[in-house]
């Protein structure tokens, strides 16, 4: 398979339409469809299900195009690297992070980097730790901020100073809200949204002890974004930490800690053996140089 033809694939799955595809690639229709019918060849699977008015993804064509997207994006990141394999500080830096407290320490580095070195773009990706340290191993993100814990095997990390303190995030006028804390007994019998990490799932299990398996989760979200538009429309009460809580764009939330305290840390990771741009370095040098002076 070639990136060109990949890139062809995509830009018809985005379209549903081979004419509206072909124009925007600036190619014949004929010569698309040929393309498309030589990759059907190539992987022996129907890719698309053509209608009249709009051809649809088959199985296969939804598969291919989660790959097809990987492995574009890796093309053109690995050309930016290449291209910029001198010693000039410049280029594109992929960031991957959650939303926590330690984001926020992280758009601070960011700033600082820049005004050194104007020319460095940052592509930042939002996603819990899980798709995250995937996407370091594909080679898709650089460097990423993830929460413990994490499996550190294929990973160089620094650790941040930044605790994170995991609570309820639940309505103004909810009977929890009238509380100073969270205990383990006051999550039995009410409805609840879990964090979608096992590794994170596992920490409240110990928090909880043997009463873990009276909760009732309604519902599992992956960020805390999603997890608030659920607790607004009353599906349950949510396990955050409270970093990750917008408060300016939810007035009607509030957070509540646990008691026992539950905290976590953040880490800034990278895999091992990596070769990385002279940016990518510079920065990851930069980041360790930042921690250890204010640690």
């Amino acid at each position: 398979m070639e990136i060109r033809v990949l890139k062809y694939f995509l830009a018809v799955a985005r379209e549903g339409n081979i004419t509206k595809a072909a124009e925007i690639l600036h190619i014949t229709q004929p010569t698309l469809s040929r393309q498309l019918m030589q990759l059907e060849d190539e992987l022996g699977a129907a890719l698309f299900v053509r209608g009249k008015r709009k051809i649809i993804l088959t199985e296969a064509g939804m598969l291919l195009k989660r790959r097809a997207e990987e492995i574009v994006s890796l093309s053109e990141k690995t050309e930016l690297e290449i291209s910029h394999q001198d010693n000039e500080v410049s280029g594109e830096i992929v960031l991957a992070c959650g939303i926590t407290e330690a984001t926020k320490t992280m758009g601070q580095y960011i700033q600082k980097f820049k005004n050194i070195y104007p020319e460095v773009i940052f592509h930042v990706r939002n996603g819990n730790s899980d798709f995250i340290i995937e996407n370091i191993d594909k080679g898709l993100v650089d460097i990423g901020f993830v929460l413990e814990p994490v499996n550190l095997e294929k990973l160089n990390f620094l650790k941040m100073h930044k605790v994170e303190r995991y609570g309820i995030l639940t309505k103004k006028n909810s009977f929890l809200a009238q509380k100073e804390y969270i205990m383990p007994e006051d999550l039995k019998g009410i409805s609840l949204i879990n964090t979608a990490r096992s590794e994170t799932q596992n920490e409240l299990k110990k928090w909880m002890g043997s009463g873990y398996d009276q909760l009732h989760f309604a519902a599992v979200s992956e960020l805390t974004t999603t997890a608030s538009i659920l607790v607004s429309n009353n599906i349950g009460h949510a396990v955050v930490v409270e970093g990750s809580i917008n408060y300016a764009a939810n007035q009607e939330l509030c957070f509540r800690p646990f008691y026992p305290e539950l905290i976590t840390t953040s880490l800034i990771v990278w895999k091992k053996y990596q070769s990385f741009s002279f940016t990518v370095s510079k920065f990851i040098d930069f980041l360790a140089k930042e921690i250890k002076e204010n640690s």
